[in-house]
């Protein structure tokens, strides 16, 4: 019978493979070039974790464990009983066991997995998580049901990678080595931003990449739904806006929109999973689709003509006029109605056809809007700079510019452009990608830290955008995303001082067969898989 005991033997390179994933085998020849020891590692989980022990012994799942859940209220027991149905919805295509989850303690002395909240200690926070293992049982506690969540996407990663799989594996024990770890976040805000406008993506491929990106504890996807070339989000008082202005996408194609079920739709998912999803619409600049679905935001009453190209900065609502304001008070208010974040983004950058006073007078304006729905604005440098902008507003800061964010003692998400930006191509015959912000290979994306560009104190986190220039399909997508997504990661979830390129390529080495059983279409960097 095959072991795999993926996380503390060694990894094989150079090893001809055929995966199949729709007839789930795998064909290795026999002959290996180059033998790579991870021995050395305590583990190959991504991100890692704050503190990990090995102890003796292993767990060994089999058809017949039972799953208890137990939290401090009935509610909370029945919010980690959900989580429980997900696990099992990503243990049994592969292992074909249809674990019985039941809430209550634990009855058996043997051969359990334990999900609860109860004795949990505060200092967890919302997702911290310790996950006991040996060889009698599995026992992950979190102080809230979010910190379970993460610890089950440990758990997968304690597994043999063939746990990915999406069909039954024949011929492997389902063992994971017996193991304390105590593990949190570094970072409050770990997200991805999907540009929905320049080409559009169905609810179904966003679904998509919520789950794989929440598989690496990312907990923010921010969706960008307004643009010059197009808007993708119903908004009921202004139909013409999705009708019209989302119709097109960048090359002429035929673009779409969201309904607002549809976009309940993502946003309900995304909950199951614990990631929020934050909504944008891009303004003053950026707003050619808006200027094109109604003649009144203009200034000669007419409608713009729809734009399928990709020049930035020659956009602009009217500043000063009553029925801008009005118009857009609309959008924020039925967004907020259908929209489970905390924040409200309304982007801000590249407004290069407003004069500054303009600006500054329309964003400190619409951030208020903003506010007044309870929601939290969100806005990109140079929005810091407007007098009307404040500690009530967060700042995404992607042009290392945020003077005046940091003397307004603003929270910020850092976004740096030549660091974190997934549509920057990996190198110069990358078949996706631009590259005005720099080439950003795998180490690039992975040798830096928040705390480069602001004060610790001040930064909420770390995000990654994905702008859709070039990415016109899903595998596309996948390529530019993974696998630089799981370095940005372990950047938001793990202390600087735990992290090393080094020995996280390695980790990162662990992880090519796992995507590959997930079935995303990653870039194989041949200096980390041969």
């Amino acid at each position: 019978m095959k072991r795999l005991k993926l996380n503390f033997i060694s990894i094989v390179f150079l090893v001809p493979i055929v995966l199949i994933i729709s007839g789930c085998f795998l064909i290795k020849s026999e002959e290996s070039k180059e033998v790579i020891s991870i021995d050395t590692l305590e583990n190959t989980i991504i991100p890692k974790p704050l503190s990990f022990e090995k102890t003796e012994g292993e767990f060994t799942l089999r058809k017949d464990t039972i799953i208890y859940v137990k939290g401090n209220t009935d509610e909370e027991t029945e919010e980690i009983y959900n989580i429980a149905q997900f696990m099992k919805s990503k243990i049994e295509p592969a292992t074909g066991y249809n674990l019985k989850v039941k809430k209550e303690y634990p009855k058996n002395k043997k051969n359990f997995i334990y999900l609860t909240t109860t004795g949990a200690e505060k200092e967890l926070g919302s997702e911290g998580y310790l996950l006991n293992s040996s060889k009698d049982n599995i026992k992950i506690i979190g102080y809230k049901p979010d910190g379970i969540f993460k610890g089950i996407q440990t758990l997968r990663q304690l597994f043999p990678s063939e746990i990915e799989k999406p069909c039954v594996v024949k011929d492997i024990e389902w063992t994971i080595p017996a193991v304390n770890i105590k593990d949190k976040p570094n970072y409050e805000h770990r997200g991805i931003m999907i540009d929905v406008v320049r080409h559009f993506f169905t609810v179904d491929e966003v679904k998509r990449q919520i789950d794989m990106a929440a598989a690496y504890k990312i907990n923010r996807v921010h969706l960008h739904l307004s643009d010059d070339q197009g808007w993708r989000l119903e908004i009921k008082k202004w139909p013409e806006l999705a009708l019209k202005g989302g119709q097109l996408q960048v090359g002429g194609g035929i673009g779409g929109f969201y309904t607002q079920e549809d976009f309940k739709d993502i946003v309900k998912y995304a909950q199951s999973r614990y990631v929020e999803i934050i909504p944008e619409f891009e303004m003053p600049g950026h707003s050619n689709a808006a200027l094109a679905s109604y003649g009144f935001l203009n200034p000669d009453g007419k409608p713009k003509d729809l734009y399928t190209g990709t020049k930035v900065g020659f956009s602009s609502f009217m500043t000063r006029d009553e029925k801008t304001y009005s118009f857009i008070e609309d959008i924020i208010k039925e967004i907020s109605e259908i929209s489970s974040s905390k924040y409200i983004h309304i982007g801000g950058d590249e407004a290069y056809a407003t004069s500054k006073e303009d600006y500054n007078y329309f964003m400190g304006r619409v951030s208020k809007i903003v506010q007044k729905y309870g929601k939290t604005p969100i806005v990109l440098d140079p929005a810091d700079t407007s007098p009307d902008i404040n500690s009530d507003t967060i700042l995404q800061n992607w042009k290392n510019s945020n003077k005046s964010a940091v003397e307004k003692n603003m929270k910020m998400i850092i976004s740096i452009a030549e660091k974190s930006y997934l549509d920057m191509k990996y190198n110069e015959k990358t078949q996706y990608g631009l590259t005005w912000a720099g080439l950003i290979p795998i180490d690039n994306a992975y040798n830096w830290d928040p705390i480069d560009y602001a004060p610790k104190e001040l930064i909420l986190g770390l995000e990654s955008p994905l702008w859709t220039e070039t990415i016109e399909i899903e595998e596309a997508m996948d390529f530019m995303i993974y696998p630089r997504l799981l370095g940005y990661a372990e950047i938001g979830w793990t202390p600087r001082e735990m992290r090393d390129y080094n020995e996280y390529k390695i980790r990162l080495s662990a992880h090519g067969e796992r995507m590959e059983n997930k079935g995303i279409n990653y870039y194989k960097d041949p200096s980390i898989w041969n």
